[in-house]
């Protein structure tokens, strides 16, 4: 799968089902060339004039259970 693919999917937190946004950005591991975690941007989180910063979470690989054709289901805990 592409970055740009995983990118266009909904990032869904499983027990409560709460959209938890979209991914923007990933964590490599340098050595390795593996990806560590995910950056998700917080669903909502819109930059204003005086705060253009958005709001994201980091999402570790190994808490992602499933990646759909439309959505990656997420089942643990979040950073």
């Amino acid at each position: 799968m592409k970055f740009s693919d995983a990118q266009q999917k909904e990032v869904i937190e499983a027990s409560s089902g709460q959209l938890l946004g979209f991914i923007v950005d990933a964590e490599v591991d340098k050595e390795s060339g593996h990806i560590i975690s995910f950056i998700v941007e917080t669903n909502g989180a819109y930059p204003t004039f005086f705060n253009k910063k958005r709001e994201t979470q980091k999402i570790a690989v190994q808490n992602i259970a499933i990646i759909g054709k439309d959505v990656i289901i997420v089942s643990k805990n979040i950073e």
